[in-house]
């Protein structure tokens, strides 16, 4: 009838789930909180750099350049058009550039890039090539 000796062979069971446990937190840690931290951080500085002149683009979508900015409020003037301007609060903005640089959004953070100082040339519409 031998049915006494079956725990007897599982030493060590609450140190041998915990391990592996610790490592699935770990790696979490540094490939999901970490990286939005940074993100958090990054836009924090980019906001509090928003200064008159700035372009911007909100997170609804609406590019413009800033008029006024209301530090007390937190809120932004944004002119979108020649007579046209917006309030914007300082959460929304998804991305901002100096004057003279692009405003561009991208999937990690924003990032601006030089405007080109000669457009690319026309050429008409694209023709279909003929096998």
């Amino acid at each position: 009838m031998g049915g006494g000796g079956g725990a007897e062979g599982q030493g060590g069971g609450g140190f041998s789930i915990i391990v592996p446990l610790l490592l699935i937190m770990l790696i979490f840690y540094f490939l999901m909180i970490r990286p939005q931290q940074r993100a958090e951080k990054r836009k924090k500085e980019m906001v509090a750099s928003i200064k008159k002149g700035y372009r911007v683009i909100t997170a609804g979508g609406i590019r413009g350049t800033v008029a006024r900015v209301y530090e007390k409020e937190k809120i932004v003037l944004v002119t979108v058009a020649k007579g046209v301007d917006v309030e914007v609060a300082l959460a929304k903005i998804e991305a901002a550039a100096p004057p003279g640089e692009e405003v561009v959004v991208g999937g990690a953070g924003a990032k601006t890039e030089k405007q080109a100082s000669k457009p690319k040339e026309y050429r008409g519409p694209r023709r279909p090539r003929r096998r």
